[in-house]
């Protein structure tokens, strides 16, 4: 959990307000983009064992990456705490650092847990948006997986088929879609890469959950209308004469 009061926070994804917490997760890294493009940042981080939390994990992993005020309820009382254990709390004796520690993950916990209120007591649309997003990210994470599919998906988000699909409804792509062209996306990077050209055509598309040589070549070519051979010969083949590569 950061602590990220003034301009110049890290770049990213959402506009924080000027004081806020923003929750993340050292697997899963996260960016948040500046309200202000110029200026410093002054940051308190707090590291929280996943096992310490008396929450949810999968309730937790809502709030990843999403700016939380500090203007009023147990946000303020936090950052206000952790401000002063920023600044004091090297002053103090060990044992006493010990229960302040404490302390701040019960404060912590309550803030989070604050959230989540107030998240599920949000429009329906806030919700599927979250959850869309959440899939989205999973999804990302898991594309190297062969048994990554939309039935996949839905189990591990307790949710039927039906309902993954309505999430998808009014999205510009289905979640096959999603799965496979993020499946391409890196099959296509990883064949224009000169440290990979020991490995085979199907090892790399192998190592994106594509099982099968022709699908994955068909798949290839309807995306980018070249077949992945061609593509790995043309991202190879040295710059024409008086021109610098791409």
């Amino acid at each position: 959990m950061t602590d990220a009061s003034g301009p110049g926070a890290p770049s990213g994804t959402e506009a924080p307000p000027r004081s806020t917490l923003v929750l993340s997760d050292p697997v899963r890294p996260t960016t948040v983009r500046p309200a202000e493009a110029e200026g410093r940042v002054r940051a308190a981080v707090l590291h929280i064992p996943r096992a310490s939390l008396a929450l949810r994990p999968d309730h937790v992993e809502l709030l990843l990456a999403r700016p939380i005020s500090t203007g009023s309820g147990s946000a303020a009382v936090l950052a206000a705490f952790l401000a002063t254990l920023l600044e004091h709390g090297a002053d103090c004796r060990p044992e006493a650092q010990s229960r302040m520690g404490a302390i701040a993950l019960d404060l912590a916990t309550a803030c989070l847990a604050e959230q989540l209120r107030i998240l599920e007591t949000g429009t329906d649309e806030t919700r599927a948006q979250t959850l869309l997003r959440r899939v989205h990210c999973f999804i990302a994470q898991n594309l190297a997986d062969p048994d990554l599919t939309p039935r996949t998906v839905a189990r591990r988000h307790h949710m039927s088929l039906r309902t993954l699909y309505g999430l998808f409804s009014r999205q510009p792509a289905s979640v096959a879609t999603v799965i496979r062209r993020g499946r391409l996306e890196r099959c296509h990077a990883e064949l224009a890469r000169p440290d990979l050209r020991h490995l085979s055509v199907q090892v790399i598309a192998s190592r994106w959950g594509f099982t099968n040589p022709s699908t994955f070549s068909r798949a290839f070519r309807e995306a980018y209308g070249i077949s992945p051979t061609e593509h790995r010969a043309t991202a190879s083949a040295p710059a024409p004469p008086g021109r610098s590569a791409a």
